[in-house]
């Protein structure tokens, strides 16, 4: 394959897809704590994160979030799209408590002709690139690959990197990427590309992507309340609004595999009629569990090829 993602928009031909074939229960973490996060998320890390941290999570619920990838798989391969998977990875003793592999967007992006690396500053989740070591192996004969080292404060994580050439929209949050991360890119990047910040507005938000999406060439969704001032090369964009609860439900978080064909939560009625009032092709699908753990289908692949 050639590493190919100038955009969010173009046909998709290949992808990297998650695995939830091992979950554990995490920590309680900070962001869990945050004060716009909602009351049973609270709850889950005050008390039973606590309770049930390194344990396996019951098969009942393992089985309901890869019956949602099996589904998400399926319909990409009806598209005549390339899936690729993480390779599951198990839980070592030293290692902080929490396993999760479904989002793969996060551990690794690609930037036009260059697959990244990243740096994942949540500390149970820094694991997850263990399951791309394979996968980068094959890549890295024919393409490049920049990693950014574990070991320094410089964040990037692909769900805060949003993709529209020469642009490189990156989201600034306080669990996540940080101005270091972009720095880091700018330097792996040539002159042609801008890399631009965007500063999240809620502390309880990890990404970019879970606020604002790409769909088409300057179109995206957006919940404005969530982002601060929008940057310059942000103002000429038409935006589609969500509401503050289909923010919550990541409903925003779409994935585009074709030229104005797009994957959206079933249960998102009103957001799928905007979208065929606007022209699109709206592919209906269920992912209410993931979205629990705040992501859908842009968290949950990585996109390493679309077609011009």
């Amino acid at each position: 394959m050639n590493i190919n993602v100038y955009n969010e928009y173009d046909p998709l031909k290949t992808v990297i897809i998650g695995d939830a074939q091992n979950l554990f229960f995490p920590d309680s973490h900070d962001i869990e704590k945050e004060k716009n996060m909602p009351t049973w998320k609270k709850f889950m890390t005050n008390i039973v994160y606590r309770l049930l941290r390194g344990k396996r999570v019951p098969r009942f619920i393992v089985q309901k979030f890869r019956n949602e990838l099996a589904e998400f798989e399926k319909l990409l391969l009806e598209n005549d799209i390339t899936v690729l998977k993480v390779a599951p990875i198990t839980l070592g003793q030293s290692e902080p408590f929490g396993l999760g592999q479904m989002y793969a967007r996060d551990s690794v992006m690609c930037v036009g002709d260059l697959l990244i690396e990243g740096h994942l500053q949540i500390e149970m989740r820094k694991k997850e690139r263990l399951g791309y070591k394979k996968l980068i192996e094959e890549i890295k004969k024919k393409n490049n690959v920049a990693t950014i080292s574990q070991s320094d404060p410089v964040f990037l994580e692909g769900g805060d990197v949003l993709v529209d050439y020469p642009n490189v929209f990156v989201g600034i949050g306080k669990y996540a990427s940080n101005i270091a991360g972009i720095a880091w890119l700018k330097e792996q990047l040539n002159s042609d590309w801008h890399i631009i910040p965007v500063f999240l507005n809620d502390d309880a938000i990890l990404h970019l992507d879970c606020c604002m999406t790409i769909i088409a060439p300057k179109t995206a969704i957006i919940h404005r309340d969530s982002l601060k001032q929008l940057p310059e090369e942000l103002q000429d964009y038409t935006f589609i609004p969500i509401n503050a609860k289909t923010r919550q439900e990541m409903g925003g978080n779409v994935l585009v595999i074709g030229e104005k064909k797009v994957i959206v939560q079933k249960r998102h009625q009103a957001l799928q009629k905007e979208l065929l009032n606007r022209g699109f092709t709206v592919l209906p699908l269920s992912f209410t569990w993931h979205t629990l753990l705040d992501g859908a289908f842009r968290c949950a692949s990585c996109p390493l090829e679309r077609r011009k």
